[in-house]
């Protein structure tokens, strides 16, 4: 299911945002509805149709894109950054200092 809506996907640059946010797609979208988002994302910000000109835009939607059309970078994605992204997992840092029993 797709879940679009108007507007901007990002303000270009904007760390932490995922792929499926900036696409406005559920993490179990399948590949087809990830390409219906991204097709239509891309046809409104595209820099020679978008009111601005400017192509901030399309470029974080075509790099979301790339990064879910992919099955392999996708599960690659969901495995590790999409852990953290969430939060569910946080990794563990080890230190010396609190790995010894004193």
């Amino acid at each position: 299911m797709v879940v679009a809506e108007k507007g901007a996907p990002a303000a270009a640059g904007t760390w932490g945002r995922s792929p499926y946010e900036v696409l406005r797609v559920r993490e179990t979208a399948t590949a087809g509805e990830i390409k219906a988002a991204y097709r239509s994302m891309a046809k409104r910000f595209h820099p020679d149709v978008a009111a601005d000109g400017r192509g901030d835009h399309f470029v974080e939607i075509h790099r979301a894109y790339e990064a879910l059309s992919d099955p392999v970078a996708r599960a690659r994605y969901d495995l590790f950054m999409g852990r953290w992204w969430r939060g569910a997992e946080r990794l563990r840092s080890r230190r010396w200092e609190t790995d010894q029993c004193w």
